[in-house]
């Protein structure tokens, strides 16, 4: 009896410890991006970001508006700060996936203000909870990183709990696309 208990612990843990699949494949082309710019050069209105970065490497960053805390600020922050050093024309999209557009669209400019992002566009998504659907975002991630080279996903990243430390991996996805 006690092995079977052990052996049902040690399962849901590995089980639980799974990486999450969210995003578009790795290699497949990129699928549109229509979102709500909260800041940057396009506030205030509807951009499909996708085409607006064709071509030029860009991160986009997918944040459950309800799971935003601390330590993804510092996350943003530090993918922010590191795309500046590696300039190459690089950016980040951050997208809050939301379902209370207004809210979001006046919280937005707070997040700027306090963590001031230079290569970061912040964008809202509010046409579905799941976020876009082409994305193929899975509801567990908390957040959903993927990098690109404008036209094809080269790296994606899913946590549920993530900070700084993170950064390391998406910048060394990102390095290659910028020879």
């Amino acid at each position: 009896m006690f092995r079977i208990a052990c052996s049902l612990i040690l399962v849901s843990t590995t089980l639980a410890l799974a990486a999450i699949e969210s995003g578009p494949a790795v290699d497949s082309a990129l699928p549109d991006l229509k979102a709500d710019a909260v800041t940057g050069d396009d506030a205030g209105r509807k951009i499909t970001f996708t085409t607006t970065r064709k071509a030029k490497p860009t991160v986009y960053v997918f944040i459950r508006a309800d799971k935003f805390d601390r330590p993804v600020a510092r996350y943003l922050k530090f993918l922010d700060k590191a795309l500046v050093e590696l300039g190459k024309d690089t950016h980040v999209v951050a997208v809050w996936i939301t379902d209370d557009a207004d809210k979001t669209r006046e919280y937005l400019p707070k997040v700027q203000q306090s963590i001031k992002l230079e290569a970061t566009t912040l964008a809202l998504y509010a046409e579905d909870k799941l976020g876009p659907n082409a994305w193929a975002l899975n509801d567990r991630a908390h957040v959903t990183t993927i990098v690109t080279d404008g036209a094809k996903v080269k790296a994606r990243f899913a946590e549920q709990s993530l900070n700084e430390t993170n950064v390391a991996e998406v910048t060394a996805a990102l390095k290659p696309l910028l020879k």
